[in-house]
């Protein structure tokens, strides 16, 4: 499961370049730091429908197939990376608008009800972490054509799983290209995997990233001594 990310950097034309993506002066203009980014935020996602990689805008929840004037405004966050190709919610969104969910870390909860405590899980340098995501336009109530997205989970590696047993399906380079690719997407279930237990460290942070209203630099302040 992935219910918050973050994508800490302050400049997204930096971010372009190190994906060798194209971005838009409006877009860049519009980023800030997202230190808690919850569903039904606007976050970035690369993606690449045949004439290069360009940064885009979406929103965090894939419309449900029952429609957006259900009780759930959110949609559906999250996709089984296993079982995703032959979702009908999912199905033509694998075929055709897969995309990468930009960030640079997520956040998972440890410990009994009522008393969750937070870890980020990050890189150690802080590079940036690429979420394999599927996308589909959907049309607000203001009539205003958004992409809207989910992020596909895989099974949870060594690192995640006694807090989670799933986590976000983290793309390398090489898995990137491949789902980025404009086709079909066969032969994509290897680029899905649970990333190596070495690519991220579990940094105890402020239970201030619990309530989804804060989104600063406090949010993964380190809070030392939680564990032990």
């Amino acid at each position: 499961m992935c219910g918050r990310f973050t994508l800490t950097r302050h400049d997204l034309r930096e971010v372009a370049a190190l994906l060798g993506a194209f971005v838009s002066d409006e877009d860049a203009a519009a980023h800030r730091p997202r230190y808690n980014v919850a569903p039904s935020a606007r976050a970035w996602l690369l993606v690449d429908e045949g004439a290069g990689r360009r940064i885009e805008a979406g929103r965090w929840g894939f419309p449900p197939p029952w429609g957006p004037r259900q009780a759930d405004p959110v949609g559906l966050i999250n996709v089984r990376a296993e079982t995703a190709a032959e979702k009908p919610s999912f199905r033509e969104a694998w075929r055709r608008r897969r995309c990468a969910v930009i960030a640079d870390g997520f956040f998972e909860w440890r410990g009994g009800k009522g008393h969750k405590e937070p870890l980020w899980l990050h890189r150690p340098g802080g590079e940036l972490l690429l979420f394999a995501g599927l996308w589909r336009e959907s049309v607000d109530e203001e009539g205003v054509a958004a992409r809207r997205f989910a992020i596909l989970t895989t099974a949870a590696n060594e690192l995640v799983a006694p807090i989670h047993a799933r986590m976000p399906a983290i793309l390398g380079p090489e898995a990137l290209s491949h789902w980025l690719s404009v086709g079909p997407g066969e032969g994509l279930d290897a680029a899905l995997g649970p990333a190596p237990a070495g690519l991220l460290v579990a940094t105890p942070v402020s239970t201030r990233v619990n309530d989804a209203r804060f989104d600063d630099p406090l949010c993964v302040a380190s809070a030392p001594g939680l564990f032990d």
